[in-house]
């Protein structure tokens, strides 16, 4: 039998873009390495078109050089600034290229433990945005977490954490479990059932958790996301294989990360 090293560093991705929300999502990133003894990586990607427009090569090539170099003098700044304040190691990378090509063949290759990335931002009231984020949250198999501009979480120690279901009992491992070992507050159990299923009084298999049951209708998600403000649940989980409801899909998953104003951790 071979040995498991247990003392292998999980790896977290920041799919990154240059805006004012990058020191957030890296603060983020950041936080969660500390708690789940984890390294960061940056990792930037621009395709060339939104960069050269119509220049011939020698000047595109001064352009491409030009937008890495003001580039990499941003993500460097960010970076280091997190690095020596958290003490976790931050590294980055720049590639240019087809965006969701690119970002795909990172992830096959780097395989990382979590993905954490900005919150998308609709053009469209109600209407999950679609994007680079959208698609990293359907087709990512890693942990996603999702923060929007003004979502920063000081710490993941002891914080009110929120779950999408009405149990993750088969989630013994992994960064739901790590997180739920490092508080003290009781788990919040949010779930969306039928009519018919939400007279069922079922148990949830969570010591110490608090359940909140929303029946499916036009308006669920809002009085969901109600709730989650109310409660102060600071870090909102949806597992994606830990509830039989068949309303967790994709579509619900990213209508939930549009509503909600705290961090999404989307559970592999």
């Amino acid at each position: 039998m071979k040995s498991t090293d247990t003392t292998t560093k999980k790896k977290i991705s920041v799919i990154a873009d240059i805006s004012a929300n990058l020191e957030n999502v890296i603060a983020n990133a950041t936080e969660l390495a500390k708690a789940i003894k984890g390294t960061v990586e940056v990792l930037y990607v621009k395709a060339p078109t939104d960069i050269v427009k119509g220049d011939n090569q020698l000047s595109a090539m001064r352009t491409l050089h030009r937008d890495t170099r003001d580039t990499e003098s941003k993500l460097r700044s960010a970076v280091e600034k997190f690095s020596s304040k958290t003490g976790s190691k931050v590294t980055y990378k720049i590639a240019y290229g087809n965006t969701k090509n690119t970002i795909k063949a990172y992830l096959e290759k780097e395989q990382p433990h979590t993905v954490v990335l900005g919150k998308p931002k609709s053009k469209f009231p109600g209407i999950p945005a679609s994007g680079i984020p959208s698609f990293i949250m359907t087709a990512c198999d890693a942990n996603v977490l999702v923060t929007g501009d003004d979502q920063k979480l000081h710490t993941f120690e002891d914080i009110s954490l929120g779950v999408y279901g009405n149990s993750f009992e088969d989630t013994t491992s992994g960064v739901l479990a790590d997180l739920n070992k490092k508080t003290s507050k009781p788990v919040r159990l949010f779930s969306v059932r039928s009519e018919q299923d939400a007279v069922s009084n079922e148990e949830n298999k969570v010591q110490d958790a608090v359940s909140y049951v929303f029946t499916e209708g036009a308006n669920v998600l809002d009085g969901l996301a109600s709730y989650v403000k109310r409660t102060n649940t600071q870090l909102f989980c949806i597992p994606r294989k830990s509830t039989k409801e068949s309303y967790l899909q994709s579509d619900r998953a990213r209508q939930i990360v549009q509503k909600l104003d705290v961090p999404v951790l989307i559970v592999a």
